[in-house]
C-alpha cells in the first residue's frame, strides 16, 4: 500500500520534470531537469523504503524514536514533493525546496533502522534501531549544502552550464552508488540464502 501511495504522489511530478527535459531549448536547463528527474525517482524509492522500514519496525518494537523518525520522514517527503512539483515549473526554486528537505532529514533524523533484524529471533530496540551519529551524516549534509550553493548560483546565472553539468554529474554519481549498493546487498542476500 505504501508503494502505491508513493507512486501516486511522485509519478506526476516526475512527468512534469521530464516535460522540462524534453521541451527546454537550453542545454543547461535540460541537464538540471534530467538531474532532478533522476533524483525524483531515487527519492520516491527512498521514501517508500524509509516508510516501509519504519512500519515494519513498529510491528516488532515499541519505541518513541520510531514515531519521531516517521514524522521527520513524512515532513521531508512533503517538502520534496512540493519541490519536485515546483521544479515542473521553476527548476531552480523547486531544487532549493528539495535540498532544504534533504538537509532537514539529515539534520534531524538521528537513528537508522536495521532491516536485517527482521529475521532475528531477538527483536529488541537495540537490534532494530541504531544511533546515526552526526559524523556519519556529515558527508551527505555537506553534499546537500554544496548542492544548495550551486543551485543558488544557477538561479543567479553564475556559470549556469558548468553548474548544471556539475549537479547532473553529482546526481549520476549518487544514483550510481545507490544502485551499486542495492545490487551488492541483493547479491549478498541471495548468496546467503
Amino acid at each position: 500500500m505504501i508503494s502505491l501511495i508513493i507512486f501516486l504522489f511522485f509519478f506526476p511530478a516526475c512527468l512534469g520534470i521530464l516535460r522540462q527535459v524534453i521541451l527546454s531549448t537550453e542545454l543547461s536547463h535540460q541537464l538540471l531537469a534530467l538531474a532532478i528527474f533522476l533524483l525524483c525517482i531515487e527519492q520516491a524509492n527512498m521514501a517508500n523504503h524509509d516508510l516501509q522500514k519504519v512500519t515494519d519496525a513498529k510491528e516488532q518494537v515499541k519505541d518513541a524514536r520510531l514515531n519521531y523518525f516517521q514524522i521527520i520522514t513524512i515532513v521531508t517527503i512533503i517538502m520534496e514533493l512540493i519541490g519536485f512539483y515546483l521544479s515542473s515549473i521553476w527548476l531552480g526554486w523547486g531544487s532549493i525546496v528539495i535540498l532544504f528537505g534533504l538537509i532537514l532529514f539529515n539534520l534531524f533524523v538521528d537513528i537508522k533502522i536495521n532491516s536485517s533484524s527482521e529475521n532475528s529471533s531477538e527483536n529488541s530496540s537495540q537490534n532494530i534501531i541504531q544511533i546515526w551519529k552526526i559524523s556519519e551524516r556529515l558527508p551527505v549534509l555537506i553534499a546537500d549544502m554544496v548542492g544548495l550553493l550551486l543551485i543558488s548560483m544557477w538561479i543567479l546565472k553564475i556559470g549556469d552550464f558548468g553548474i548544471s553539468l556539475g549537479l547532473f554529474t553529482m546526481t549520476m554519481l549518487y544514483c550510481s552508488i545507490k544502485l551499486f549498493l542495492f545490487f551488492t546487498l541483493l547479491s549478498t542476500r541471495l548468496l546467503i540464502q
